[in-house]
């Protein structure tokens, strides 16, 4: 009877195990086509926000004749945004580990709706300074919601997908930008004042905050399911129980070289970026000789550039890997842009210089770079928990050059003998600022190249045999560096999937300690997957890299 009870209870068990199989691949496919939908409400959950963040550009000229406002205090309003950011993405990157993305994704965007209602109230009492005020409240909340969109897109996609998805989701901001330098003039020519362009984009930030919710919605439910999906495994897990690792300012010391040089990589490539087209279409009318309806026109061009090469970069950068590479033509690509934008002949005698378009062209193309290649790369050397606090960090760094730099613009075209030559010196001030990032660039192959080889694998998150052999033949060559971590663990190389023996997998907290320090020192490998590896060590009983 024993005997018998013992094989009816293994048939059971099996019997249970095969139906577990079977829902959990159920589940799978339901999520893959669930991704889907999470990446499009992803998408137009910034395309509101994007389009009144430029409303200023696409009404330059109008702003400072309605307004009677100077070329400096019209760069204020984009000052005014950025500034804020300087301090409160660090606290807005904070609130999304500690109460989680889906509340700051609904908080912040409605902020953002509110802020463009308070600008567009601003156009319609014709007062600068209520449009100020607006765009310093849309500051705070825009840059933090960009953080927490990025955020949701790295939980839903990672490893070889996460290039990818950050390809299709910079493609919608960028029609925003494009629609709104194509649609907001002319909703100006035709009503003749600045309230109706400006309400119409409280409509679509309002349109976004619908989105976000849905957004919301959808991924609260995936997170009941995966409860709910633990719960039946619990059987086959440990019954360890999973402990939320509490985020404090002591992880931005854990934090290595490799972020920090992208954290400043990514700084001046935005501030060689955003900043230029703040002024973009004061500076094709007055050195290149277009009219306003033509500058507002052609800086489409430049985010259509952006947003149909992004889709195909994405994929293509996730299938080949080499990230370091990439990061150098992206740098090389905005400091040739800017320094054409310098030297390029002045139009002449209201003959617009076609030949401008080409580095108009270039300029959205180096966008597309940075976003599918430098963004992802900040993701992969950063642990999954800290996420939001890194983006705030990036979004503090970004911001101080996104207020500092159209300032510097100002004063360089204001104290030029014309603004020909001007908007000229300052097209040299951003191929300089540009020049820096390669600079810094260079530095991950000479002086960081043991933290950032990880870049150039296909999926840094789970390196391949030949990616990890490349790993220790560095770890050897450095081995006045690795001095005090030589006897790290063989396990940390294992790839997952792989069959471990479990008495080899018993590990004490001495070995998570010594091996977490080792991994997140900027003497050593950087991995996201690090503080997930003792939490599936303990449900599993297995280890991955």
């Amino acid at each position: 009877m024993k005997v018998n009870h013992s094989v009816e209870t293994n048939v059971n068990k099996n019997t249970v195990f095969s139906e577990q199989v079977a829902e959990e691949q159920e589940e799978q496919q339901e999520k893959s086509s669930l991704k889907y939908i999470v990446l499009i409400l992803a998408c137009l959950l910034m395309f509101g926000n994007n389009y009144s963040f430029d409303n200023p550009q696409a009404l330059q000229r109008q702003l400072t004749q309605d307004l009677d406002i100077s070329i400096s205090k019209y760069n204020l309003l984009y000052t005014a945004f950025s500034f804020p950011n300087i301090f409160l993405t660090l606290i807005g990157g904070l609130i999304i580990d500690v109460l989680g993305i889906r509340v700051a994704i609904m908080g912040f965007s409605a902020i953002v709706v509110i802020a463009q209602t308070i600008i567009a109230f601003g156009g319609l009492f014709k007062s600068f300074w209520i449009m100020l005020a607006g765009r310093v409240l849309f500051g705070s909340a825009s840059e933090s919601l960009l953080i927490a969109q990025t955020a949701m897109i790295g939980k839903w996609f990672r490893g070889k997908e996460l290039s990818t998805a950050i390809g299709y989701i910079m493609t919608m901001p960028e029609i925003a930008s494009a629609a709104n330098s194509f649609v907001t003039p002319t909703i100006y020519d035709h009503f003749n004042g600045l309230t109706y362009p400006l309400f119409f984009s409280v409509f679509l930030c309002f349109l976004s905050f619908i989105c976000g919710v849905v957004l919301c919605i959808l991924d609260k439910n995936n997170d009941k399911k995966q409860k709910e999906l633990q719960f039946v495994y619990k059987d086959n897990a440990s019954e360890k129980s999973e402990q939320v690792e509490k985020v404090s300012f002591k992880d931005i010391k854990s934090l290595n070289g490799t972020f920090w040089i992208l954290i400043l990589i990514c700084t001046l490539a935005m501030g060689a970026y955003v900043p230029f087209l703040d002024d973009a279409n004061d500076f094709l009318q007055e050195k290149f000789e277009f009219s306003y309806v033509q500058s507002g026109r052609i800086l489409t061009l430049t985010y259509l550039a952006a947003a149909i090469t992004s889709p195909f970069l994405g994929p293509y950068v996730d299938k080949v890997g080499k990230r370091r590479f990439f990061i150098l033509i992206t740098c090389l690509f905005f400091s040739a842009t800017h320094f054409l934008f310098g030297f390029m002949k002045s139009g002449y005698h209201d003959k617009p210089n076609w030949f401008s378009i080409i580095p108009l062209i270039t300029l959205g193309m180096s966008y597309s770079l940075y976003c599918c290649v430098l963004i992802p790369s900040v993701q992969y050397v950063v642990q999954q928990r800290v996420i939001g606090t890194a983006f705030g960090i990036l979004g503090m760094f970004t911001s101080t050059s996104m207020a500092l730099f159209p300032i510097l613009a100002g004063y360089i075209v204001e104290g030029a003998t014309s603004k020909e030559e001007g908007y000229s010196t300052v097209g040299f001030f951003y191929c300089g600022v540009s020049v820096f990032g390669l600079i810094f660039t260079i530095s991950l192959y000479f002086f960081d190249k043991q933290s950032s080889i990880i870049l150039d694998f296909v999926n840094p998150e789970n390196p391949t045999k030949e990616e990890q052999e490349i790993m220790k033949n560095i770890k050897q060559a450095n081995n006045e560096q690795l001095g005090v971590f030589e006897d790290i663990d063989d396990d940390l190389l294992k790839i997952e999937g792989e069959d471990n023996d479990d008495d080899e997998n018993v590990k004490n907290d001495g070995f998570w300690e010594k091996n977490q320090r080792y991994l997140v020192s900027s003497k050593g490998f950087s991995t996201p997957k690090l503080a997930a590896n003792k939490t599936v060590h303990e449900r599993t009983g297995s280890l991955y890299y």
